[in-house]
């Protein structure tokens, strides 16, 4: 969700929003408790099911 990822970029780790965030499902809180480097997962490994999404994506 867009709201959540702009309001999440702004905080530093221990931080949380002034304010709360609306988003699709009502208004939330976001608190930052940690942040980790997440490394896209290798072609070979996703080939499957990029390939199902395209063809579900085409009907």
């Amino acid at each position: 969700m867009p709201e959540f990822g702009a309001a999440a970029e702004k905080l530093k780790k221990g931080e949380m929003t002034d304010e709360p965030v609306k988003m699709q499902f009502g208004w939330h809180i976001i608190r930052l408790d940690d942040i980790r480097d997440v490394a896209p997962p290798p072609l070979e490994q996703v080939k499957d099911q990029i390939a199902k999404q395209i063809e579900q994506e085409k009907l």
